[in-house]
């Protein structure tokens, strides 16, 4: 066919368009790799426009739902005073129910890294749960600030660069109020913990210390964790007459306990002692003038006296409308780790992330707080707390310090016999 002037003027223009299609397309392809490598997604420093993704894994059915929620609400208390941003960046939080399941928790971590590609973690509950997940963790190399799970391990023989607890750990909460009761409850302790790995850890701690302190241990009961009937157990308890028991229970596990405490007649004639689940108003509150009497140790009331505390009470009290519990501090004091630890490194990158977080400092309604870089736990002081009705309700009544800024062995300690 003779090409005339027409059909080569098409033929012109056609292949300058082709020609600026390629180039758009190689700018196009260039622009994509850039954010990639940049975005939270693969922790790396994104632009100010991309938003900070927290992935939340909680267990928001079952025994935990009410632990879950409440750091849930410390959490987003803390994130609304910065007004939902860290620096210049806004925030985001996915949250995932585990159901307290490490196997349920592997695939939601699954999704949260891969299909959600969140910049960092927060949870969860369950020291079972955390123990699957540390070495996917350490794989991933994606950092985890433990709001909850107290496993002993993680800060000793499963210690991860990549995971920072926030809160406490099964030692710490098992320990501190065991010489104060050899020395003035009783010698002989009936002992009772869910058949799991925080409860064995809690006890384990509590034995070593009550023995030391000249204590003798004539039983030890072993519930399933979400257990409904404590009968069999308060019978026992009953007969086997113990000066004391000491127990740890959380949740509605814990709710449970107390009120079948008393139902059964075991309260005014054995005391009940216990870690700080027992002496928080999420169990305090449910279970009213049942929960009178009980001892223990705590890292945290909202009476304590700093400046930090009452503008966290007030601000909580604001907003919620209720007394804030340990774990809404646990929540509030994950979010802020989080934002120093972004703000100070300039990036979402993990491994600039965990050179702030191994000496990170910060101002909590606990106190003031820092890392321990050995164990990657807290330092914290431990008030022994009695519960007491005042005006129609419980309030958690201060005897002493139990321990000043009690930090985690750098190795397990070597238990009694």
């Amino acid at each position: 066919m003779k090409e005339t002037r027409k059909t080569r003027w098409t033929r012109a223009w056609l292949c300058a368009i082709l020609a600026l299609t390629l180039l758009l397309a190689a700018c196009g392809s260039q622009t994509a790799s850039e954010s990639a490598g940049g975005s939270g997604g693969t922790n790396g420093s994104a632009g100010a426009s991309e938003p900070i993704k927290i992935g939340a894994i909680l267990s928001f059915s079952g025994n935990f739902a009410p632990l879950s929620e409440s750091i849930k609400e410390g959490m987003e208390l803390y994130f609304e005073q910065t007004g939902n941003k860290i620096g210049d960046r806004q925030v985001s939080i996915v949250y995932e129910d585990d159901e307290a399941n490490p196997q349920v928790a592997l695939r939601k971590y699954r999704q949260l890294v891969e299909s959600e590609q969140v910049d960092l973690l927060v949870g969860p509950i369950s020291s079972s749960v955390v123990y699957a997940l540390r070495d996917v963790i350490e794989k991933d190399k994606i950092v985890l600030i433990d709001a909850n799970a107290a496993a002993n391990d993680i800060s000793w023989d499963k210690k991860s660069d990549y995971i920072y607890r926030v809160s406490i750990s099964n030692w710490q909460d098992g320990m501190p109020a065991a010489e104060y009761i050899a020395q003035n409850i009783g010698k002989k302790a009936y002992v009772l913990a869910p058949d799991y790995p925080a409860g064995h850890e809690t006890i384990e701690a509590f034995e070593d210390a009550f023995k030391k302190a000249g204590g003798e241990i004539v039983k030890e009961a072993w519930p399933k964790l979400g257990n409904n009937d404590y009968a069999t157990y308060l019978t026992d308890i009953l007969q086997t007459k113990p000066d004391l028991v000491f127990s740890f229970l959380s949740g509605t596990d814990a709710i449970r306990f107390v009120q079948q405490y008393e139902q059964f007649g075991v309260k005014g004639k054995i005391p009940l002692t216990g870690t700080e689940e027992f002496l928080d108003p999420l169990v305090t509150e449910p279970t009213g003038q049942a929960a009178e009497g009980i001892i223990g140790a705590t890292m945290y009331t909202s009476s304590l006296d700093n400046p930090v505390n009452q503008k966290f009470v007030e601000a909580f009290t604001q907003k919620y409308n209720k007394t804030p519990n340990y774990f809404n501090v646990q929540g509030y004091d994950s979010a802020q780790v989080i934002a120093k630890a972004i703000e100070q490194a300039g990036s979402t990158n993990a491994d600039d992330l965990i050179n702030v977080l191994k000496e990170i400092k910060f101002s909590s309604p606990r106190g003031e707080l820092a890392m321990d870089p050995k164990t990657h736990n807290l330092a914290l002081d431990m008030y022994l707390v009695k519960n007491v009705w005042k005006d129609g309700k419980i309030v958690q009544e201060v005897l002493g310090i139990a321990a000043k800024g009690l930090k985690i062995p750098e190795t397990p300690p070597t238990p009694s016999k």
